[in-house]
């Protein structure tokens, strides 16, 4: 049996990861692992700003002024940024893909620390008003929406495309905090008009494809397929950032009738795709850094404490406190049940074991959410607002 990790433990390693440059992913230095990637680092930042604490605060600025430095010519924002010991770094946009949430994640990140107070908006106003502008350019056809290519989120060897709802999810609440914050109108009805039109997409009608109603949004839609798995990510953002409030109520609602009042904790995607399923080739051949997504097993199936973190910051929000309480529960016995755990990525879904990369700051971050739901000063950093 495994000691339950305190708090304080998940804070350590966050000011562990805490270098010059921002906060680094992980303390090992496994698939880059030691640099300093936009939406881990983002994250790990706004777990410092939910506890006050100023060490990772200080983190989550130098991060967020990294990643202004190496703002690409066209306003995109670098995926992570590693800094070598002779003085160089390198500076990556995407490997098989470019990774759009690097972007949306950086609207969040300056608005959330703005709206604390650590930081004056003129600051990053520049940087903020080119990516907003390289989003309007990768919108296109001005629908609101973010055509988003395979491996272009966290995700990034999960085989999905196309309007992801992850990332509409992401650039509308970055664009609503900043207008929250700046009394911007236009930002207002853009994250309005991106609320109202995954609001009209991603609730389709017919029954689930998996079986029975349709319980949960779904997860991407192309011109060729709706990708209808459940995608936890999507769905705990979508109700934390009240864009269509209709939608995040039900995907709420689901995650607690599906998985928490079963005592079981949601999987990043759900169904898992096995063998037998026709998007098996797609995504057996779909890595970077070996084979990873076996059933069960990291994006496919893997349960991951961050976005365990970001429903339970969901709930909270909405009010659902016993639900809040009851996944930090689960999640804090299911650590008590393992033979070893060091804030490895996720945990498997069946057997439970933890595995991926050690000393995340994605899981400690996870864990500060969950920890601090009930106390966490939601309204201030995210208050709530209606499309």
């Amino acid at each position: 049996m495994k000691d339950m990790p305190a708090l304080s433990d998940s804070v350590a390693l966050l000011h562990t990861l805490c270098v010059p440059t921002g906060i680094r992913a992980s303390r090992t230095v496994v698939a880059n692992y030691a640099a300093v990637f936009a939406r881990d680092a983002i994250m790990a930042g706004t777990a410092g700003l939910i506890t006050g604490d100023a060490i990772i605060i200080a983190g989550l600025r130098r991060t967020l002024e990294l990643l202004r430095t190496h703002q690409g010519a066209q306003g995109q924002i670098a995926s992570n940024v590693t800094a070598h010991p002779d003085g160089t770094r390198t500076v990556s946009f995407g490997t098989l893909a470019p990774r759009f949430d690097s972007a949306t994640w950086y609207l969040v990140g300056v608005a959330l620390l703005c709206r604390a107070g650590h930081a004056e908006y003129a600051e990053f106003r520049e940087s903020v008003e080119r990516v907003i502008a390289l989003l309007e350019g990768i919108e296109y056809n001005g629908r609101h929406l973010l055509y988003v290519p395979a491996g272009g989120n966290w995700a990034d060897e999960y085989p999905f495309d196309g309007y992801i709802l992850y990332d509409q999810v992401l650039r509308g609440f970055g664009l609503r905090l900043l207008a929250d914050h700046l009394d911007d109108e236009p930002m207002r009805r853009k994250a309005a008009a991106i609320g109202l039109a995954i609001g009209a997409h991603y609730w389709p009608d017919g029954d689930w494809k998996y079986g029975g109603v349709r319980r949960f949004p779904v997860a991407a839609i192309s011109p060729v397929r709706t990708d209808e798995h459940i995608d936890l990510a999507a769905c705990a953002l979508l109700a934390l950032s009240d864009l269509a409030p209709t939608l995040g109520q039900r995907a709420l609602d689901a995650m607690t009738t599906t998985f928490v009042a079963h005592d079981r904790l949601p999987p990043a995607f759900t169904p898992v795709i096995d063998e037998s399923d026709p998007d098996w080739p797609a995504l057996s051949r779909y890595h970077l850094h070996g084979f990873r997504n076996r059933p069960h097993e990291y994006h496919n199936g893997g349960i991951w404490p961050i976005w365990l973190g970001w429903l339970a910051l969901a709930y909270t929000q909405h009010n659902r406190h016993e639900d809040a309480e009851r996944l930090r529960m689960l999640t804090h016995q299911h650590i008590a049940q393992l033979a070893h755990f060091d804030f490895e990525e996720y945990f498997h879904g069946r057997s439970g074991a933890s595995l991926g990369t050690p000393g995340m700051a994605y899981t400690a971050t996870g864990l500060v959410f969950l920890d601090t739901a009930a106390t966490a000063p939601l309204d201030t950093l995210f208050r709530a607002w209606t499309c």
